[in-house]
């Protein structure tokens, strides 16, 4: 730039080799750059109007890399400084045009719409005649892009949220329903099924997280299902600790498991866990189960987190449901002292001979191989957060948190419920689903049925 400011005789050769060189980084097609250097070659351009041109494709080679080529359809800021120099250096609209990368017509109404006329003090034309006096065009590149903003602004689309109050009430009373927890994603899809009554029209995910995010119709980020949520840190070291594998497990291992289970292709499949209030002491704890295939979630209040505790809670659970061991034929489990009786927990209470269903275990420190069941406990944890005791939770809040995510429609299952596909695959098998009742629940009034 030194060398530019220093030397006022830039030649039609230096700018020729300048453009060609630089093609790319200024971001000129094969016309544009012929465009170009023809211009360049006429005895219009003055000498110091080379200079000018020459100094701002320096500026443009600097700022323009090309990541940005073609990520921008407006003119730009930089744009707009580029058109002001050139037009005010007395380069036509065809020719900054062509070094901007857009039409003359597009830089003369660009320039039409935002020069202001000054009066040309020099002319001899009297300004009382018929033809007056020719007045000088002069554009702010400044005023161009804060009347670009504004514009900009002003035409922008209304939320559909703000145009359409049955659509806006509904959301906000699904967001803020108690019995149920419905995303936005879930919302938006009831609303293009059309689900939601008198909606005039439907919604997408992201205009209901801008509504949240923006706090506006009086929802906040607690409103939304997860809340807040938090990332645990990641742990990169690998586990320095080992544990020892019993034989009898590694018999019963996940490795032994058969494929099909582990694709999910079979729906009698289970996944088991414990989730504690307070870690320490012998409180109640609870005992959930999973099924792979539906996510249909189980709850049950264990006494405390021993063997034998869990082995009653799964007695108990056959009682409830005599055929138990046709919807749960396998059940996979961490290696959790709860778990620790692995032959009475098979063992049927009604005939002892028989097995109720076929345990596995994951490798030791690998919660991420029953994910299914990890993502549930999570789900729980909104509900029931850690250092709470479990005996502060009465048997019909512990329903009423099964009923909440089993009543939750879920993209990965098309949109239905756990409790519709569950009760679906129990119905194909001609098991009786009367023990399903209990996790109905009434849909919210602004929904169709």
């Amino acid at each position: 730039m030194n060398t530019v400011q220093k030397n006022n005789n830039i030649t039609k050769k230096q700018v020729q080799e300048l453009l060609e060189n630089n093609q790319k980084k200024l971001g000129l097609n094969d016309k544009n750059l012929k465009k170009l250097i023809k211009s360049m070659r006429s005895h219009t351009i003055s000498r110091q109007m080379r200079k000018v041109f020459y100094q701002e494709c320096l500026k443009k080679i600097e700022r323009n890399n090309e990541e940005q080529k073609g990520k921008f359809k407006h003119l730009t800021p930089e744009d707009r400084i580029s058109i002001e120099i050139l037009h005010t250096a007395g380069f036509n609209n065809s020719f900054i045009g062509a070094f901007v990368g857009k039409d003359r017509s597009s830089i003369k109404r660009e320039i039409d719409k935002n020069a202001m006329e000054i009066w040309d003090i020099n002319s001899t034309k009297s300004p009382y005649r018929e033809k007056k006096q020719i007045n000088i065009k002069y554009y702010s590149s400044e005023r161009a892009q804060k009347n670009a903003e504004k514009n900009k602004l002003k035409n922008r689309k209304k939320c559909k949220l703000d145009r359409y109050p049955n659509l806006r009430c509904a959301v906000v009373a699904l967001l803020k329903e108690k019995n149920i927890d419905y995303s936005p994603d879930v919302i938006a899809n009831l609303s293009k099924e059309g689900k939601i009554k008198d909606a005039e029209t439907s919604i997408g995910t992201n205009a209901i997280y801008r509504a949240v995010k923006a706090r506006k119709y009086g929802l906040t980020i607690n409103d939304l299902p997860h809340g807040r949520g938090y990332f645990k840190k990641q742990n990169n070291n690998p586990h320095t600790q080992t544990k020892e594998i019993s034989e009898r497990k590694k018999e019963i291992s996940i490795e032994v498991m058969p494929e099909e289970i582990k694709r999910k292709e079979v729906d009698t499949h289970f996944e088991g866990d414990s989730v504690v209030g307070v870690a320490k002491g012998r409180h109640n704890t609870l005992i959930t189960l999973v099924n792979t295939a539906s996510q249909f979630l189980l709850i049950r209040r264990s006494e405390n987190k021993t063997g034998q505790a869990t082995v009653d809670v799964l007695d108990k659970l056959e009682e409830e449901i005599p055929e138990l061991w046709k919807i749960m034929e396998t059940l996979l489990l961490d290696n959790g002292i709860e778990f620790s009786k692995i032959e009475e927990l098979m063992k049927s209470v009604k005939n002892k001979e028989k097995k109720r269903f076929q345990v596995y275990f994951t490798h030791p420190y690998a919660s991420y191989e029953r994910g299914c069941n990890e993502n549930k406990n999570r789900m729980i944890r909104r509900y029931f957060k850690k250092g709470k005791l479990v005996e502060a939770l009465r048997d019909e809040d512990i329903l009423n948190i099964a009923r909440k995510i089993n009543n939750m429609p879920r993209k990965a299952l098309g949109y239905k419920t756990p409790l519709e596909v569950f009760e679906s695959n129990l119905k194909k098998k001609g098991i009786d689903t009367s023990f399903l009742d209990a996790y109905r629940i009434e849909l919210p009034k602004c929904l169709v049925a």
